[in-house]
């Protein structure tokens, strides 16, 4: 089974992107490495930018927020998301 995310992009992600928003899906049991990894897939030109060469963390000062409650801390553990959640990728200092 899987689930389907909406990720906002901001500021420079958004531009480098070319785009506001993209949809990916991850696995039910997805870590936060994961969804990482297929953003990266959904839009290859943040890898290097954005998303680390390896897909699997966020370069510099961006963050992942969630439904606008929290930022995502710890990469390695299970993504508690439902099907159709939304998420931001956000610069800091935004």
């Amino acid at each position: 089974m899987s689930k389907q995310l909406i990720v906002e992009l901001t500021g420079p992600a958004r531009i480098i992107a070319d785009r506001k928003e993209v949809t990916i899906t991850v696995a039910e049991e997805a870590t936060w490495r994961d969804v990482l990894a297929a953003l990266a897939r959904a839009l290859p030109a943040l890898v290097g930018e954005v998303i680390s060469a390896d897909k699997h963390d966020i370069v510099g000062p961006y963050l992942l927020n969630v439904g606008g409650r929290y930022a995502v801390r710890n990469f390695d553990e299970k993504a508690p998301l439902q099907d159709g959640d939304h998420l931001s990728l956000l610069e800091e200092t935004c």
